[in-house]
């Protein structure tokens, strides 16, 4: 059986992204080059490239995401703070059917979206059975 190891992106601003990534979820840094910085969780490694180039088009961000990435954490109020007070609004609470318009006084008690500096969409939730197939 093959095992998901590796998912890489091009970030418009690193610095920001490695904020929200490494401080808003905790993942731990274990390589930096000029422009590249590898990230884990201690099973996988999320390469993240400073995106060099041409202007991108805008990403089709919040609840149209045509790309998401889930990421579990062990204390999601803690994780929503963080995240929020470094700047990134928590833009749905849930992540499933059945969510709805987050709350900023209501701590989300399961899951929540989030959005990366490029709009990219991150599922955070507590539960170790979110998502099938991941051990959980």
């Amino acid at each position: 059986m093959s095992r998901l190891v590796h998912v890489g992106v091009r970030a418009s601003d690193l610095r920001k992204t490695i904020v929200f990534w490494r401080d808003g979820l905790g993942l731990q840094v274990v390589a930096e080059i000029p422009g590249r910085y590898d990230l884990t969780d201690g099973q996988h490694n999320y390469r993240v490239f400073q995106y060099v180039g041409p202007a991108r088009p805008p990403h089709v961000a919040g609840m149209s995401d045509y790309l998401h990435i889930g990421v579990q954490v062990g204390d999601l109020s803690a994780a929503a703070r963080r995240l929020e007070s470094l700047g990134f609004p928590i833009i749905w609470d849930g992540v499933g059917s059945g969510g709805h318009v987050y709350d900023p006084n209501t701590p989300p008690s399961e899951s929540f979206k989030v959005e990366d500096p490029d709009g990219i969409v991150v599922d955070v939730t507590i539960r170790s059975d979110q998502w099938p197939g991941t051990g959980g």
